[in-house]
């Protein structure tokens, strides 16, 4: 399973490291790609292991403000990154 994550609070490509190295040690979790410029996480995970509760605790812990996106938002921030409108 795949989720997206607004991140806010990421400035720099480090930031992007210790999201996703918090990520990655959680149990479940298959990949995590992180993006400071447009404020995403890309999470791919096994629902059975974990959740995307606890995803975004560690996501806080590690000191930044996750945000679970919904479908139609996804698609309205590829529309921006494709199109610039």
């Amino acid at each position: 399973m795949k989720t997206v994550l607004k991140t806010k609070g990421m400035h720099c490509v480090s930031c992007e490291r210790v999201i996703q190295d918090a990520l990655i040690e959680l149990k479940g979790v298959k990949s995590a790609k992180a993006n400071y410029t447009n404020e995403r996480t890309e999470i791919e995970f096994d629902p059975e292991k974990i959740n995307v509760k606890k995803i975004m605790e560690a996501v806080k812990e590690a000191g930044y403000e996750p945000e679970e996106l919904n479908e139609k938002e996804e698609k309205k921030g590829l529309f921006k990154k494709l199109f610039g409108g």
